[in-house]
């Protein structure tokens, strides 16, 4: 099901993400209230999609949006302020549920591009998505993994505030200018946006180098 995609041809990162399992498309039937939504989708996608046993609805938002003007690929900068060895704490390593973000122009859903989380004692921990969207841009959703035991995996995502605030103490403030309050319009109804509680709405841009 993996294959390159337009959003990964553009950032460069192709070959990486067909080895890694990044950056897949979605061949399972979308719901067709999901499909309204996405179709509402500008440039960064706004909503993380997930299965919901009768195809994919929206479950979580698409909080942050990253630009990295210059040459550097927006995708490999967040890439490498959460992983390698300067970023012990971490780590790609462990099962996720079933993942996706709308890719306007291929009219599908594709996995994310990179995803990490960062493990601690009890829940709480901070779980990651990097979707690119072109070579100066990537969405990033955050969320705190909660344990329910109705979930694949035995969590969910919740507080997307804290895991937003989280995300932007990780990123060092030399390299990366962070504008917050910031709005997202996420194009989803009055009951799903209360249910979400605050979103953190970031906007970053990468400023280092």
């Amino acid at each position: 099901m993996t294959r390159i995609t337009r959003r990964g041809a553009i950032a460069g990162i192709g070959t990486a993400l067909a080895a890694a399992g990044g950056a897949s498309a979605v061949t399972e039937a979308v719901g067709s209230e999901s499909v309204l939504e996405a179709d509402r989708e500008s440039d960064y996608p706004r909503c993380v999609y997930q299965p919901d046993g009768d195809g994919w609805s929206v479950t979580m938002p698409i909080n942050m949006h990253v630009t990295v003007p210059g040459e550097r690929r927006a995708v490999a900068a967040i890439e490498a302020a959460f992983v390698g060895l300067e970023n012990p704490r971490w780590t790609r390593f462990f099962p996720d549920a079933e993942t996706a973000a709308w890719d306007g122009d291929e009219e599908e859903l594709v996995g994310p591009d990179v995803s990490v989380r960062r493990p601690r004692l009890g829940e709480g921990w901070n779980h990651v998505h990097v979707w690119a969207v072109d070579a100066d841009r990537a969405a990033v959703h955050a969320h705190l993994d909660i344990v329910d035991l109705e979930y694949e995996y035995l969590h969910r995502g919740a507080h997307f505030d804290a895991a937003t605030r989280q995300v932007r103490a990780h990123l060092a403030a030399d390299d990366w200018r962070r504008e917050t309050p910031y709005s997202i319009e996420y194009g989803v109804g009055e009951g799903k946006l209360e249910g979400w509680g605050k979103t953190g709405d970031t906007k970053l841009e990468y400023v280092s180098g």
